[in-house]
């Protein structure tokens, strides 16, 4: 007689990096049997990405990394206008960030969830078929597997989406339009012996967000726009613009033009997690799925808290006879303390901008905001 296949716990679906955290805590000091699997077609480009370094003190088994990494420091922000006259900066001490690339970001966590002995499958089909009382059926690849509870940090396609009972499309005013390109390598850029992070808060006066991260040798120019703003200009056109501002600021200093038509664009939920509800049909949301976007377009930290909070939940619902209703504490969970952080600074940003350009003590406080997630109200 052929042996029964054991208890799917979880199945962890996504290829953020948050995903693999999830997989890698679940499986930390536990017997819980945890299947990792990509999506099909779900997939983003690389890029330079900020990171808090909160995000090291989230969990032990995130504190080696800092180490393991190929970290760059930033210090700071420089906040331009389009003026060249017009500028502030608050430059600390210690490091308020780091930049690495997500690529290299993801594989760290890869590494992290294979060492847990995460079972990882990269399957080219993959379907939900079925949702009940006793957990969800699942065709990954050619096997079919049964998991009490899933954990979400992916899009799924839109009658699965339906199954779950997750929406199939983001509210309009929390979507952002993010486009990032890289400089050519014979650009010279200047951000000093504790290099900042340049960044405009009202490109070419428009309130579009722009940044410059440099990492390895390569410097990535990046804008955030409303999906759908009443001044949406073309975001080629934005990054060039952004150029010429930071070549009159001096912190570009040379280099030739560049067109930008082939940037590439990510369409990001910013603070989506507040729009939308995280627990559905023996789904926890986590990451992308859930929108754990801070509204100044931070990744890694909330995401893979936002993953963190949803592992403490399912270990224990796990236990009860009622699971459905024991991951709703996870609603609560993330809302109590990770909700402040989402929101990110919540002043008027034109009635703010002259006073970042004027007083030092605001300059700090919306650095700050932006790449710690404190309050700019103290």
């Amino acid at each position: 007689m052929a042996k029964p296949e054991p208890q799917l716990d979880v199945l962890v679906l996504g290829e953020h990096p948050c995903a693999y955290l999830a997989g890698a805590l679940l499986k930390q000091k536990s017997k819980l049997n945890v299947l990792h699997a990509t999506i099909p077609d779900d997939h983003t480009p690389d890029r330079l990405v900020l990171i808090n370094p909160a995000l090291f003190d989230l969990h032990p088994l995130l504190s080696p990394l800092k180490r393991k990494l190929n970290l760059t420091s930033v210090y700071g922000l420089q906040f331009l206008s389009d003026d060249p006259d017009v500028r502030s900066e608050h430059r600390s001490r210690s490091a308020m960030a780091f930049v690495t690339s997500a690529k290299d970001f993801r594989s760290a966590m890869i590494k992290l969830a294979e060492a847990e002995g995460v079972e990882l499958v990269s399957p080219k089909q993959l379907s939900i078929t079925a949702v009940h009382e006793k957990g969800l059926d699942v065709v990954v690849g050619k096997n079919e597997v049964h998991p009490a509870v899933l954990i979400l940090a992916g899009r799924l396609p839109d009658h699965e989406q339906r199954m779950l009972g997750l929406p199939e499309a983001w509210e309009r005013d929390v979507l952002h339009r993010y486009t990032f390109a890289r400089l050519k390598r014979g650009v010279q850029v200047d951000l000093g012996s504790r290099p900042v992070a340049p960044m405009s808060l009202d490109l070419d006066s428009t309130l579009n967000w722009a940044w410059l991260l440099t990492h390895g040798g390569f410097c990535q120019i990046a804008i955030e726009q409303a999906l759908d703003g009443p001044e949406a200009a073309p975001a080629a056109q934005l990054l060039q613009h952004w150029v010429e501002v930071l070549r009159r600021h001096g912190v570009i200093k040379e280099g030739p033009a560049e067109p930008f038509e082939d940037a590439e664009m990510l369409v990001l939920p910013l603070a989506g997690a507040m729009a939308h509800e995280g627990v559905h049909n023996r789904a926890l949301l986590i990451g992308p799925a859930g929108g754990f976007y801070s509204a100044c377009a931070e990744d890694m930290y909330p995401n893979c808290w936002s993953a963190l909070f949803a592992v403490e939940v399912v270990k224990k619902a796990l236990k009860e006879p009622h699971l459905q209703d024991a991951i709703q504490a996870y609603r609560q969970k993330w809302r109590t303390t990770l909700g402040d952080y989402l929101r990110g600074p919540q002043q008027n940003l034109r009635f703010l901008l002259p006073l970042v350009y004027r007083n030092q003590v605001m300059t700090t406080r919306l650095a700050e905001s932006i790449l710690l997630g404190k309050s700019v109200v103290r």
